[in-house]
């Protein structure tokens, strides 16, 4: 009965704090739950005599940054084979591993120019749009589309050479 009190004096507050901590394409839902969930889980080892909204919060932040970490992993994972995919379609076909094929991306994005590897990596490694990208460089969106553009020009004249 106690934890169903907590619950309903927390679960806004504790919703409203996880929503505005993550990106909006990840569920606050799913982390309010986890949140109490532990508390449930670790009831025994709760101090009564210590803030109890702190600990729910310090739940709340830690949930928070262990989804947003495990969603930049996926995002890392996904970016990785789609950058191989748009670069050189059939990669699949080659007898090279996608971590040797990272690998050569890697090496040959470092012949970019600087700015351009810059919005690339803002692109499709941070996930960031367009718009975010010129906003946080101070140039315009068209001159974002250009650089990538030349960006994946470049990719796919070198690995033609390579492969």
């Amino acid at each position: 009965m106690a934890f169903e009190i907590l619950f309903h004096r927390y679960k806004n507050k504790v919703k409203g704090f996880v929503h505005k901590m993550l990106p909006p394409h990840i569920s606050s839902d799913k982390i309010v739950q986890e949140v109490f969930i532990k508390i449930w889980i670790k009831r025994s080892k709760i101090d009564i005599q210590k803030n109890f909204s702190s600990y729910l919060f310090t739940i709340s932040k830690n949930l928070v940054l262990d989804a947003i970490k495990t969603a930049v992993h996926k995002k890392l994972v996904y970016t990785e084979t789609y950058i191989l995919e748009e670069v050189i379609p059939d990669h699949e076909s080659f007898e090279t591993s996608e971590k040797e094929m990272f690998s050569r991306l890697q090496k040959v994005l470092q012949k970019l120019p600087q700015r351009r590897r810059q919005i690339f990596s803002l692109s499709r490694f941070e996930g960031l749009t367009y718009k975010q990208i010129a906003s946080k460089l101070n140039i315009t969106e068209n001159t974002v589309d250009t650089q990538i553009r030349k960006s994946l020009q470049f990719l796919r004249q070198e690995f033609s050479n390579i492969l």
